[in-house]
């Protein structure tokens, strides 16, 4: 039995306005083709686009639609804007999301985030595809405006490389962000077993302490004040 559908995984909106208008004729036309075909039984996902929560306000809202939810990949990591963060910046922005994503959940729609991880680097192998390389240490191909954030040694791959600061930062991060999906209505990470890469290997962050074995544990519960 299927009780969500997720009309379309991660459409890139922030590419320009035209992309962003065609992603929202596409949530609207695809919830009218659905809603027409199955009813109202079943409840639809769309996704923010990476254009943020709040350029989504009253959109496929009740009454003129029901049973919708929104879905954000919380990342921070995919523009030279992002990695250009420090890590406590890193925190300070994902403290930010916090009333953000709760007020527009309360207002607009239920909101899952759907992805997230620790990494705060794209430096995990063949992340941005097969064969290609980094914006954090430049080595990413086909892009001419990136920059060399730093090396990935110490950042990605095993955990046995990662210094005992780092492993805090994992920690902080992992909390901070899971405070996020507490304020919505819930969040999955990605991913449970990752190729090479322990900052997104839920297994090895509970075999590496930086994932509490309890979920609701909290080292930094005052970690946004």
């Amino acid at each position: 039995m299927i009780d969500i559908l997720e009309l379309l995984n991660e459409p890139i909106a922030f590419q320009s306005d035209a992309w962003a208008s065609a992603v929202r004729g596409f949530w609207q036309n695809a919830y009218t083709a659905v809603r027409n075909a199955v009813g109202g039984g079943l409840t639809m996902m769309i996704g923010d686009g990476f254009l943020g929560v709040d350029s989504w306000q009253n959109f496929l809202t009740y009454p003129s639609a029901e049973g919708v939810l929104m879905d954000v990949h919380q990342y921070q990591i995919f523009s030279d804007l992002e990695l250009n963060r420090t890590q406590d910046e890193h925190i300070q922005f994902a403290c930010s999301l916090i009333p953000q994503w709760a007020n527009f959940s309360s207002a607009n729609l239920w909101t899952i985030m759907g992805e997230w991880s620790a990494a705060s680097t794209d430096c995990a192998l063949w992340l941005n595809g097969r064969g290609v390389g980094s914006r954090w240490d430049g080595t990413l191909q086909g892009d001419p405006t990136t920059q060399v954030h730093g090396l990935c040694d110490g950042l990605t791959g095993s955990s046995a490389t990662f210094s005992s600061d780092y492993k805090t930062f994992l920690r902080k991060y992992w909390e901070v962000q899971s405070v996020i999906g507490d304020s919505v209505q819930g969040n999955i990470w990605w991913t449970w077993k990752a190729e090479n890469a322990d900052e997104w290997d839920y297994s090895k962050g509970l075999q590496g302490g930086w994932i509490p074995q309890d979920p609701t544990e909290r080292l930094y519960p005052n970690i946004c004040n």
